[in-house]
């Protein structure tokens, strides 16, 4: 089947680590709205179709889905670093929540660190499929690959 979720032939450790990116942005959603989740499912969804003539296509916009998802998190770790503190001075109400912030906040740096390995695969694809580095400053989609 040319359309699967997870393609078999594919390497293990890399869906390993997408599927940890998911779960970890599950968890997140508990205290903050995660876009990562819809992140990892479409670089799925964009490794699925990684049998058909458009490999160069899709492995051009999983890395552009992935530094964008990249800077949307070292801008929320910057932004919210300063506004989750829960130390004497907040409510005890804030103070409850810190185990959930805190656990959250770290696994942002997680999820971030975690997008490294698949920004360097989706980019040794891209070169494996004959594209040239700077195509990846092009933000046109054509069919044309």
């Amino acid at each position: 089947m040319d359309s699967q979720l997870i393609n078999p032939k594919s390497v293990k450790p890399l869906f390993y680590v997408i599927w940890g990116l998911i779960a970890i942005s599950i968890y997140s959603c508990s205290s903050r709205a995660d876009y990562n989740v819809i992140c990892g499912f479409l670089i799925l969804l964009l490794r699925s179709y990684d049998a058909n003539d458009k490999r160069k296509y899709f492995s051009k916009l999983s890395l552009h889905i992935l530094l964008l998802a990249c800077i949307f998190d070292i801008i929320w770790l910057i932004k919210f670093a300063n506004f989750w503190s829960h130390g004497e001075e907040t409510s005890e109400l804030w103070r409850s929540l810190s185990f959930i912030h805190n656990s959250t906040y770290y696994l942002g740096i997680v999820e971030f660190f975690l997008k490294i390995p698949l920004i360097m695969y989706c980019y040794n694809l891209f070169k494996s499929f004959g594209g040239v580095t700077g195509e990846l400053f092009s933000l046109k989609y054509k069919n044309t690959y």
